[in-house]
């Protein structure tokens, strides 16, 4: 089990979640903390495109198949990701961390503090999700262990539990009760026992749930069941390539281990555990009188194996343990690699290369026998094509173009030139390139698309075609095809202008190509919420000032002095509240005597989705009806001031939240909050306030960029 903990820097490890974490750590810092840190990562032949576009067809369905498939089961584990972790409970931690460290090739993580009372972990995570769990008692804690650790590190060492992953462990209780087994009631687990200081998406809750059927002594055939409370399971299947592809990258080993694909379980009567495992409700595979074969999710699979089996090991392993875990089969990038590794660091008694899998003993990996296998053909091709690394290589190249070629070329022209259709702008300027490469601009722009033009929003959550990470290897694709390796850096401070000079000189020079209303007419419209929202004012400044190369934008900077570009730049800003606002709408921050709207009426009631999301409808609606709320604007002040919901108030999440909370109402006063991405900002705000005692909170589902484009007021401040 494998509670949360977070570094300075914020990033979320769970000992074996990174890939998942750092994943969304990774999205929320190029989605949100771009307001004031520069980003410095940037997230792939021709005569293979269209092969490498049928592969990738397949691909989609192959995943899409495996979820549906998932869906369509009883409620065992819900929508979990499969194998959650495989505990190898050892004598001494330093040694047996360091042995799989240097000898059997993993990274594995710190050690911290056990779920298990009185016990210590170190863990190493994979790109699937599941993770290798190294435990053992912590000599330096008084108190009882668990008698059934004590008694298996008597005579054994190896795994004595394994956990799979559930998005519900109370539905997987009412499930398995409802089929006739007897549980022990569901455990609550905290990382500390104190609650952490400042902005913090730890909300002082349980951070995550395990179902034993007996937690005194587990079962050490049966597995257990373990969930996340802030985990987005259904986004994770939704998701699954941008999962595991940052997973691929986040987590890679020296041996080159990149999932589990099966566990593999000892058995005095394997017809009996049959019984069991159907009973439970998993589908099974394969059956006879030596193994049982179990389908979990994707291609992880449970193998039950009995006495009966071939593998002299098999009676060995029942004779001095009885039932449990005996192996692991886990996934590697290329089995020779790993076999030449291992065969480095590893006597040759130690090593069994079979036809498709090479076998480390048990008496060489701590009690529990690893098996090595080549990872299919498909999921390493769909890896080699998600890879987000700094530097695309050829199969991602492809990917990228290939997606291009489909989405993008129509309107954007086949060399990106731009113009070939709906007056869509140059994807190889490098001046739109490089002023927008520390910034979301491009990335929102191709995820959320622009409202009231023939740029649709791409991303699968907005009805698109393309998960984040397809956009971000796009994305790197075409800095990379235009030559853009560095950033031009732009200011994020406001732009100070006359607005009346800048609407004279924009009906003078700007209007004939991005329109009178700046509605665009051979030109893009400027007077786009989104473009507004995402674009800073440096950002347009910029494009004022030198123009956009190889686009009909001339430079300004020789027709057009310093104040005048200024008064251009702060016009535009002033028609995020619309182009047909009478006098520029621009606010100060609200004291806090300002931060309840509509004091004097009644609060709005909401049903949460998942019991923290409210739709931008209904918040809108309430907004209509002039109901009391707070409004929380999670993003940077910089992001604010650019645009936001009225009456919202920028949360100073870069600094220390308990003066901020004493400003805000603690009663039936509703308070939204909202970010961009859309969730994780205003997620980490939200947990905060709950740490600190407040109940009526709500995230808005779809963030400021979608409030806009949806056509709901906005405002920028002052």
């Amino acid at each position: 089990m494998k509670p949360l903990a977070r570094n300075g820097e914020g990033f979320l490890f769970n000992r074996g979640l990174d890939s998942l974490y750092l994943m969304e750590y990774y999205l929320f810092h190029l989605q949100v903390m771009n307001d004031y840190f520069n980003l410095t990562q940037s997230l792939l032949g021709k005569c293979f495109l269209h092969s490498q576009l049928v592969v990738l067809i397949f691909l989609v369905g192959f995943v899409s198949s495996c979820q549906n498939e998932h869906a369509e089961k009883p409620f065992l584990f819900g929508k979990g990701y499969g194998i959650n972790s495989a505990t190898l409970i050892v004598d001494d931690l330093d040694s047996a961390k360091s042995y799989f460290s240097t000898t059997l090739g993993f990274d594995v993580d710190d050690v911290e503090k056990g779920e298990f009372m009185g016990t210590i972990v170190a863990s190493a995570g994979l790109a699937d999700m599941s993770f290798i769990e190294l435990l053992s008692l912590n000599d330096s804690v008084d108190g009882l262990k668990p008698s059934f650790i004590t008694s298996f590190l008597k005579s054994n060492t190896g795994v004595r539990v394994f956990s799979l992953s559930s998005s519900s462990t109370d539905s997987t209780s009412m499930w398995l009760t409802s089929k006739g087994f007897e549980l022990d009631s569901i455990q609550s687990h905290r990382s500390s026992e104190e609650a952490p200081e400042g902005w913090s998406w730890d909300d002082g809750e349980p951070e995550s749930y395990s179902l034993d059927f007996d937690s005194n002594n587990p079962p050490a055939h049966l597995p257990r069941f373990v969930e996340y409370s802030d985990f987005n399971y259904k986004q994770s299947q939704e998701q699954w390539r941008t999962y595991y592809g940052y997973g691929r990258r986040y987590n890679e080993h020296p041996n080159g281990v990149v999932g589990t694909s099966a566990i593999r379980i000892a058995v005095e009567n394997v017809q009996a555990a049959r019984k069991e495992f159907q009973q439970m409700g998993f589908t099974e595979l394969e059956a006879n009188d030596t193994i049982a074969r179990y389908q979990l999710i994707r291609n992880q699979e449970i193998h039950i194996i009995g006495v009966l089996s071939t593998d002299p090991s098999v009676s060995k392993f029942l004779s001095d343990r009885g039932p449990g875990v005996m192996a692991m089969q886990l996934e590697v990038a290329n089995i020779d690699s790993t076999h030449t590794y291992l065969k480095e660091r590893l006597p040759e008694v130690a090593l069994t290369m079979e036809t498709s899998k090479l076998i480390i003993s048990q008496e060489h990996a701590y009690g529990v026998q690893l098996e090595f296998v080549q990872e299919p053909d498909e999921q390493a091709l769909m890896a080699k094509m998600l890879r987000p690394d700094d530097e695309l290589d050829s199969a991602a190249a492809s990917h990228a173009a290939g997606m291009y070629e489909k989405y993008c070329a129509l309107c954007h022209g086949a060399d990106r030139e731009g113009y070939a259709a709906d007056n869509a702008p140059s994807l190889r300027s490098q001046s739109l390139l490089a002023t927008s490469k520390s910034s979301n601009f491009l990335r929102y722009t191709i995820q959320y698309g622009r409202s009231g033009t023939a740029m649709a929003g791409y991303l699968d959550r907005q009805g698109g075609p393309m998960e984040y990470i397809d956009i971000e290897i796009l994305l790197q694709w075409l800095y990379e095809t235009s030559e853009v390796n560095e950033p031009i850096e732009l200011s994020r401070e406001p732009v100070l202008g006359n607005l009346e000079l800048g609407k004279t000189i924009y009906a003078n020079d700007c209007a004939v190509c991005h329109g009178a209303d700046g509605e665009g007419v051979t030109a893009p419209a400027l007077g786009n919420p989104m473009l507004l929202a995402t674009a800073t004012d440096h950002f347009l400044r910029y494009a004022i000032t030198e123009g956009r190369d190889g686009t009909p934008m001339i430079a300004f900077n020789e027709t057009l002095k310093s104040e005048e570009i200024d008064a251009v730049t702060a016009f535009l800003r002033s028609r995020a509240s619309g182009w047909d606002v009478p006098q520029a709408d621009t606010l100060t921050i609200p004291p806090p005597e300002k931060y309840v709207l509509n004091p004097e009426r009644k609060s709005p009631k909401f049903t949460l989705k998942e019991g923290k999301y409210v739709p931008a409808k209904q918040v809108m609606e309430a907004m209509e009806d002039s109901l009391r709320m707070v409004i929380l604007d999670a993003r940077s002040e910089v992001a604010w001031r650019q645009t936001h919901i009225p009456g919202a108030i920028p949360v100073p999440y870069y600094e220390e939240p308990e003066n901020f909370v004493n400003d805000l109402p603690n009663d039936s006063t509703m308070i939204f909050v909202y970010c961009a991405c859309p969730h994780a900002a205003s997620q980490r705000v939200v947990n905060t306030l709950k740490r600190h005692g407040f109940k009526n909170t709500a995230i808005i589902d779809e963030g400021i960029l979608v409030w806009a484009q949806m056509g709901y007021p906005v405002q920028h401040g002052n």
